[in-house]
């Protein structure tokens, strides 16, 4: 019998996830697509999506035949919104079946990589992180829970990226570079060197533009 996916999320990220999930055809044996939990309970999802929202994932309760997936861009929603459903017991999987990761990489519950994803030997990928498309991870990286990392950053070997980071697209980070919990590296920048925790950098090379 087929689990019931729910995914936290109906925004773009959301419909990323159903879409990548949906033309999988291995996917689709496992899962039955059963709707979205959003806060926003007006939202309307596009008609060809065979799903409806579910309800508020801050107040709803998880089925023993339901599976989950977050897809939330911003990290620290995330973390509040994944939070009372774990809590609860809820069943959270991952996603990786298209995307190429090296031995000895260990991936966390509720993670999605999406198709195109390169991650090295020796990695840690931390419980509800999201790599977006052509994300490259050098060997020996290791990125925390509820990051998000955006379409083509490339992180070099011995990289460090706390819990709750988001690291816009084109980002690069050198190597041995630590980023601290909760920081956020704006698009294109090219880190060269630690990023203290909390605090926003922009730039080639980054500076601190907000703390």
């Amino acid at each position: 019998m087929r689990k019931k996916l729910v995914i936290i999320g109906a925004g773009g990220l959301g419909l990323i996830v159903y879409d990548v999930l949906h033309n999988d055809p291995v996917m689709r044996e496992q899962l039955e697509l059963h709707g979205f939990l959003d806060t926003r309970a007006d939202l309307r999802l596009p008609p060809e999506i065979p799903a409806k929202l579910l309800g508020n994932p801050l107040h709803y309760q998880p089925q023993a035949d339901e599976v989950f997936i977050p897809a939330v861009g911003d990290p620290s929603w995330r973390q509040d919104l994944v939070a009372p459903l774990a809590a609860q017991g809820a069943q959270f999987i991952s996603y990786q079946r298209h995307a190429t990761v090296g031995a000895r990489t260990r991936i966390g519950q509720g993670v999605f990589l999406t198709p195109s994803v390169v991650v090295s030997t020796d990695c840690s990928i931390g419980d509800f992180a999201y790599l977006d498309t052509y994300v490259v991870v050098g060997h020996n990286v290791e990125i925390g829970p509820h990051c998000m990392v955006g379409a083509m950053t490339f992180l070099a070997g011995d990289v460090h990226i706390g819990t709750g980071v988001a690291i816009h697209p084109r980002a690069t980070i050198a190597k041995g570079v630590q980023v601290g919990d909760g920081a956020t590296i704006g698009i294109g920048s090219v880190v060269v060197k630690d990023v203290p925790p909390g605090v926003t950098v922009f730039g080639n090379p980054a500076r601190v533009i907000f703390s």
